[in-house]
């Protein structure tokens, strides 16, 4: 739905407002009967003060469920800000609708991002198996539109990236305690209790993410909700297991603790992880450290993420309070 007030008039046709402009003879009709009715009430004088009234009240405030998409419109906007290089919505002029502004000729155009061929780090010197994932991501434009990330599970480091490939930033990470790249059957719904050792693996391979809640309805990302894989800032509730001295800690070995869920530092999550990706779907890439490249990415041929269908519908909270 968008926010400006008038369409663009037809040739030979005078602009109309939206709000009253496309209204079918039934809604007229309606309107000239109540006219009629207000008027034989309180008499013709008076009537026709109050039908300006009303008029007058009808422009001045839109309907509510106009106002609150487009505020639901503007918060999406201001999410994507960050990944997508855009003056935010109500700060420029350049991201109002031109067909409302008389001198939206003047208005300089938003550069467009760069097309690139290679994904651009930046100053950070990444892993070669991080580069080479998000180089390929980069080339077949595996991502789409949308905003992904690399996870380097040997490095145990997450890399931000915008749509086409530039870098938004890194962190280091908590992963699973155990290596491996399958995902168990079932795991989702077994109790941590009940996890064996070797079970607690981040699962590699290709997830096109969702927003959703933990049971405690704090925002997590989902990579497989049904495996209960998810991304969300670190945790601290089992004090033995030192989560934060171990994600300070410049050995990547050190940072295998989990039940297999990412564990991002807070900040880093708070400032690129839930604006975006706890939003709006993107894509994250786990390279394997058992598999080869090859078996977990390019046998069998991936669809581009745009082309992959994700079920619709609100995911339930579901508990990864220790995962």
């Amino acid at each position: 739905m968008t926010a400006n007030t008038y369409d663009s008039p037809a040739p030979g046709r005078p602009a109309v407002s939206r709000e009253y402009g496309d209204d079918g003879l039934f809604q007229r009709i309606v309107r000239r009967l109540r006219d009629l009715l207000i008027m034989g009430v309180v008499g013709p004088a008076t009537g026709a003060l109050a039908i300006v009234a009303i008029h007058f009240a009808m422009t001045l405030h839109p309907p509510v469920d106009l106002v609150a998409e487009a505020a639901r419109q503007r918060e999406a906007e201001r999410a994507l800000a960050i990944l997508e290089d855009r003056p935010i919505p109500g700060t420029a002029a350049a991201s109002l609708p031109r067909n409302v502004l008389p001198f939206a000729t003047e208005i300089p155009s938003v550069p467009q991002e760069p097309q690139l061929t290679a994904a651009d780090f930046r100053e950070i010197q990444p892993t070669p198996d991080a580069r080479h994932m998000a180089d390929w991501v980069v080339a077949r434009h595996d991502n789409g539109r949308m905003p992904f990330i690399v996870l380097d599970k040997r490095d145990a480091r997450l890399y931000v990236f915008k749509p086409n490939g530039e870098l938004v930033d890194q962190t280091p990470v908590l992963l699973g305690a155990a290596h491996g790249d399958e995902t168990y059957p079932g795991i989702g719904d077994v109790p941590i209790a009940l996890v064996k050792p070797y079970q607690r693996t981040t699962a590699a391979g290709r997830f096109v993410t969702r927003p959703g809640l933990d049971a405690d309805h704090t925002d997590v990302v989902w990579l497989d909700y049904d495996a209960a894989l998810a991304m969300h800032r670190v945790i601290n509730k089992v004090k033995s297991e030192r989560r934060l001295q171990r994600l300070a800690s410049d050995n990547p070995k050190v940072r295998r603790i989990s039940w297999g869920c990412i564990n991002i530092p807070i900040a880093f999550f708070d400032s690129y992880i839930s604006p975006v990706f706890g939003k709006r779907s993107g894509v994250t890439y786990v390279i394997p450290e058992r598999k080869s490249f090859t078996e977990v990415f390019e046998k069998g041929g991936a669809l581009p993420a745009s082309l992959v269908a994700t079920s619709s519908g609100t995911l339930a909270p579901r508990d990864v309070a220790q995962r």
